[in-house]
């Protein structure tokens, strides 16, 4: 959400993940063409990407897929991508107040998505997609976080219910020093969502926790819960933007006790380099 200089910030997210060779996109933003111009005005070359990797189906996590997608085929024609969902990622949903016919816009993309190039994997279940990066598919839900709209209902089973967004995943990259972790928005909550990568993947610490954390609107009791359960796990950098909520990436950093050095505001430009930490830019260090 947070840019300076040439770059564009808006609600959204979208995150490269480099390692060993390898390029992996953690969504795709809001706007269609927002990665593509930020790549540009960085210096980014995303014709190395193979892997997308989508945390869950709303449109400010999806928008620039296809741009993308387009974008790397005018380099090299025969391009294709595997895009790894989570399973409920296709599922209807609708907003009965608003008489909203169908709300998961990916449901009518999904054909010429595919027609074009686009391989979609749905995931059941945490799955290494390359060495050491690892999806979580649906993550199990045991602490009572509510990390999502209301007023939005998913069709499961032939029947509507109020959409919890089942499919929300997080992607772990497992180094010798711990997790390093990015959320989309965390809608399964970001402390089910650690225990889940503790228990299912590999019980190491958590060395670093990016992304969005859909804390924005949390009360005075939830922050402080949600520090506590964090500083309990031993989160060893945090870099949260989008939907975290400045204030609330704020009063985290103070209950984990860290440091403007180790926990900051992530914005457009932002790294985490492995070895070294979070390199912040002028406007959220």
């Amino acid at each position: 959400n947070l840019a300076n200089g040439g770059t564009i910030g808006e609600w959204g997210l979208s995150a490269l993940v480099e390692i060993g060779g390898h390029c992996v996109l953690f969504d795709t933003g809001r706007h269609p063409d927002t990665i593509l111009r930020n790549a540009r005005v960085l210096g980014v070359d995303l014709t190395c990407i193979t892997d997308v990797v989508l945390s869950h189906h709303h449109f400010d996590h999806t928008s620039g897929l296809a741009p993308l997608l387009g974008q790397l085929q005018t380099h090299n024609p025969g391009t294709r991508l595997r895009v790894h969902v989570a399973h409920g990622f296709f599922l209807p949903r609708q907003r009965p107040a608003t008489g909203e016919a169908e709300r998961n816009q990916m449901i009518g993309l999904r054909m010429s998505l595919e027609e074009n190039g686009v391989e979609f994997i749905e995931h059941t279940g945490p799955t290494e997609i390359l060495p050491a990066v690892w999806v979580t598919g649906p993550v199990d839900r045991i602490h009572p976080e509510r990390n999502y709209s209301t007023g939005v209902r998913v069709q499961l089973d032939g029947t509507w219910n109020e959409d919890y967004v089942p499919e929300s995943q997080a992607l772990s990259i497992v180094t010798p020093r711990g997790h390093i972790v990015l959320l989309g928005c965390g809608h399964s909550g970001v402390v089910n969502v650690l225990d889940f990568i503790q228990t299912s993947i590999d019980d190491r610490a958590v060395h670093a926790l990016m992304g969005g954390l859909h804390l924005f609107s949390a009360s005075d009791d939830t922050l402080e819960w949600t520090a506590g359960k964090l500083r309990e796990i031993g989160v060893e950098h945090l870099m949260a933007g989008h939907c975290t909520g400045i204030e609330p990436l704020i009063r985290l950093r103070a209950g984990l006790a860290l440091t403007r050095r180790t926990a900051v505001v992530g914005a457009v430009g932002s790294q985490f380099v492995y070895g070294e930490g979070i390199r912040p830019t002028a406007i959220a260090m």
